[in-house]
């Protein structure tokens, strides 16, 4: 007879159909959890409870079978930033609400949360940040049913803040809270989980004083089954694609410089198509330097219609800006459509090494570069030769299956009665 399945409480702010890069790993693992001996039941809050601008939805995500606990009723924070959005002065009150929550808005949403997990028989409670006040609900609901705590990273928190813009300066110790804030619940979690080993360095430099024996990297995983089985789009012109926002750190101006160096406009050759947004930066040079039958800006499409556009493009580019420890979620999106990465970036970070390792594209990191892999792509030669074994690394099961090492062992000895 099988052992019964234990059950993990898990904490997210984003769930299908909220289509927000944040809710992609704790839908990646719930999906794998029950056959590796735990059944997740997700605590999130309603979409239009918590968040102060209506997150994308998109239905065709696809959500498993588990049960999940929706917390509705939108905090007082939240309200008073609809309410004041578009009037004189409304973007001072925003920002002074924002900086008078530690952390965030989600802290009030933690009595409700309290409310829901009341009833819950679990055996660990697993949180995700950011939004880094989960992390404060996660400790909240933890302690309330005696059940061990694993805080799980995507970005760093307090160690990532940096300078503040001149015209608004920062409530008098918000820095100093938070950073108390943060040492106390790294103190009280029974396993803490990094997606990267540099934001678990620079936590380690930043609480000395903590042990961090129980502090584990698990990187984010590829998911084929997001969106299910979806035939690819051939385009008829080479197309380097992009899904999603560019913004300061990620700008598309150095691609759309290259391709204006490099190739100029014209209905022929290889094609930019962008799915988003473009930075300020980017949309200032294609004033300047406009592009016509070069790039096609696009609003974002349903997670479906983009994968079709995905796994048909000739390249997925990926842009990396700041660190150059980052690996963005993005890369496992494309990995998961099985097409060639260009990437723009630092030659030695992190995202670098694991496209040379995977053996899934190439890496350019200065404007001749860019351009010789834009003449690739409109070659339809971009190498593409994946390395099984290193792609088996950064998959949602190699993912589940360190989650659920990680859960295993904080339970132990620890079972609540069912």
């Amino acid at each position: 007879m099988s052992r019964p399945l234990r059950r993990v409480l898990m904490l997210t702010a984003a769930w299908p159909p909220v289509a927000r890069v944040g809710g992609r790993r704790p839908l990646r693992l719930a999906r794998r959890l029950p056959a590796l001996g735990w059944d997740p039941v997700v605590l999130t809050p309603e979409p239009d409870a918590v968040f102060r601008a209506p997150p994308p939805l998109d239905p065709s995500l696809q959500a498993p079978q588990v049960e999940v606990l929706r917390v509705g009723r939108p905090v007082p924070s939240t309200r008073l930033h609809r309410r004041v959005a578009g009037v004189p002065g409304g973007r001072l009150v925003q920002r002074a609400l924002a900086e008078a929550l530690l952390p965030d808005q989600y802290v009030e949403w933690i009595p409700a949360a309290l409310r829901a997990a009341r009833a819950v028989e679990a055996h660990a409670v697993w949180a995700t940040g950011p939004p880094f006040g989960m992390h404060v609900a996660g400790a909240a609901v933890a302690h309330m049913l005696g059940l061990p705590l694993v805080l799980d990273y995507r970005d760093p928190w307090t160690v990532a803040d940096g300078p503040r813009r001149a015209r608004w300066r920062r409530l008098p110790g918000r820095s100093r809270g938070l950073r108390r804030l943060e040492q106390a619940l790294l103190g009280r979690a029974s396993a803490v989980v990094y997606v990267a080993d540099d934001i678990r360095d620079r936590n380690r430099e930043a609480f000395p004083t903590l042990p961090g024996d129980g502090w584990r990297v698990i990187p984010n995983g590829f998911d084929e089954a997001d969106v299910g089985p979806v035939a690819p789009l051939r385009p008829l012109r080479p197309t380097l694609l992009y899904a999603g926002s560019c913004y300061g750190s990620r700008s598309m101006r150095p691609v759309l410089a290259a391709l204006a160096e490099g190739f100029g406009p014209g209905e022929r050759g290889v094609c930019l198509r962008i799915f988003g947004e473009l930075d300020p930066a980017a949309r200032a040079f294609l004033d300047d330097h406009p592009l016509p039958g070069r790039v096609f800006v696009e609003q974002r499409v349903p997670a479906a219609v983009l994968a079709a556009h995905l796994r048909g493009a000739d390249g997925l580019l990926l842009i990396v800006g700041g660190t150059h420890h980052t690996v963005p979620a993005k890369l496992f999106d494309y990995m998961a459509a099985g097409r060639p990465v260009v990437g723009l970036g630092a030659a030695e970070g992190a995202a670098a090494a694991v496209v040379e390792r995977c053996g899934i594209g190439l890496w350019a990191s200065d404007r001749a570069g860019l351009i010789a892999a834009l003449r690739a792509v409109e070659a339809r030669a971009v190498p593409y030769a994946p390395v099984a074994a290193e792609l088996h690394r950064y998959s949602a099961d190699a993912m589940a299956e360190r989650t659920v090492a990680v859960l295993d062992g904080v339970s132990r000895g620890r079972l609540r009665a069912s």
